[in-house]
């Protein structure tokens, strides 16, 4: 199942970008919430799907420019690697440009929403 920003208010989905950060880091199921988070891209078909309806989620609000700056961003936060930013840019590339935006900013929200893509991903490894 994937994550579907309708189903969800936004008090619901800070809430669950919040949990991430009150993770007891002497549990030893908490040593992979370490920075960055996602440290690659798992190799699976529900993955994929993810990665691309998060991607395309990205260009409805920001278009080609903004997600590729969103990106950017979350590789300088340490949300994602610097192989997982490239290989989600490669997947950005071939994604096709009916229903992008001519691009606004992205808000905090939007970020946050992100960050629940991130921890779905992660999961999923």
């Amino acid at each position: 199942m994937t994550i579907n920003p309708r189903d969800y208010d936004l008090n619901e989905l800070r809430e669950m970008a919040r949990k991430r950060d009150d993770v007891d880091r002497d549990d030893p199921r908490s040593e992979n919430l370490e920075k960055p988070y996602l440290r690659g891209v798992p190799d699976t078909y529900a993955a994929e799907f993810v990665v691309f309806e998060w991607l395309e989620f990205l260009l409805m609000h920001a278009g080609y420019q903004g997600a590729a700056e969103a990106l950017q961003y979350y590789e300088s936060i340490d949300w994602i690697t610097e192989d997982v930013a490239g290989q989600l840019n490669d997947y950005l590339l071939g994604i096709d440009e009916n229903g992008s935006s001519e691009g606004s900013d992205l808000d905090v929200d939007d970020h946050m929403l992100s960050l629940v893509y991130v921890a779905k991903l992660t999961g999923m490894q």
